[in-house]
Formats: structure tokens, sequence, C-alpha cells
């Protein structure tokens, strides 16, 4: 069944079933994501992301020669990293109740984003745009996209962290 056409039939344009089928993916994704992950890996997956990004784009020139090479890079940096670091960052969200629910939904629907926008980030954008509509595109990779994604984890955390230790 393709959500697509559904959507389509009921009156949406197909830029924005695209855009209703990428959230809610999203948020499916960012549910399982957050109930498999649990609140003792979230951060430091999310520390994980941001150092195998600042590793990527520090990669001198030349020696991953195509986006392929990039994404695989990426991929396997954060893999390892969240591998190794099984103890190294001792981070997580504390905390119990349905409010403690929501914050460990939010956080990993903002970690799966941010995964989601370096993905198309490095992707050519023809090809990125085989899989989102050019709205998502924009919303998800370009540059002020990409800065608005990996500052909105960080404020979130500093957001949760503060409240909690008042």
């Amino acid at each position: 069944m393709n959500l697509d056409s559904i959507l389509s039939k009921i009156g949406l344009s197909t830029a924005m079933a695209q855009d209703v089928t990428l959230l809610l993916v999203v948020l499916f994704v960012s549910f399982v994501f957050g109930m498999f992950i649990g609140r003792y890996k979230l951060i430091t997956i999310l520390i994980n992301t941001y150092v195998s990004f600042a590793i990527l784009k520090t990669v001198p020139e030349g020696y991953l020669e195509t986006y392929n090479y990039e994404l695989i890079f990426f991929f396997v940096s954060f893999i390892t990293l969240t591998i190794v670091s099984k103890r190294l960052f001792e981070i997580y969200i504390s905390g119990s109740g349905s409010g403690f629910l929501w914050r460990v939904f939010i956080m990993s629907f903002l970690e799966v984003v941010f995964l989601i926008s370096i993905t198309l980030s490095i992707l050519p954008k023809k090809i990125a745009l085989g899989y989102v509509s050019p709205t998502s595109y924009e919303y998800l990779a370009s540059p002020n996209a990409q800065f608005i994604w990996m500052i909105v984890p960080l404020a979130f955390m500093f957001t949760i962290h503060k409240r909690l230790n008042r």
C-alpha cells in the first residue's frame, strides 16, 4: 500500500503527500528509536553523531571521492563510536512519568531528523530529491536547516537539563 497515492487520492498534492509521508515515517522511526535505544543511550548517540559528522568534515579532500564513500564513512564511524563508547559518555535523560516519555520521544525525534539532515546533505541534491520533496529537502538539507537541526538537539538538552535541576 503506497501512502503517497492514498494521500493524493484524498486531494493532497504529490509534494504535500510526500511531506506527510515523510513526517509519519520520521515520527514512527523516532518512537521506535527512542524505545529501542532508551534514555541511557540517546545522549551518547547524539554526541557520537556530532563527532562522526565533525570527523567527516575534516577528512582531507580527495580521500572520499564520492558521496557513497562519505555516507559509508559517516555511518561506519557513527556505529563504531556507538559500540566503542559504551561507557565513555554516561549521560542520560533522567526522570520518570509521562513527562519523561515525552522528553525521550522528542530527543529521539530530534536525533532522527538530525541524522536524516546529515544524510540528505551528503547526497547530491538530484538524488536526495528522489527520496523527499523539494520542500522537505529545504527543511532538512539546506545550509540554514543543517545549522538549525544541529543546534536544536543541544538547545533541547540544555532546556530539559535546566528545568530538571531547578
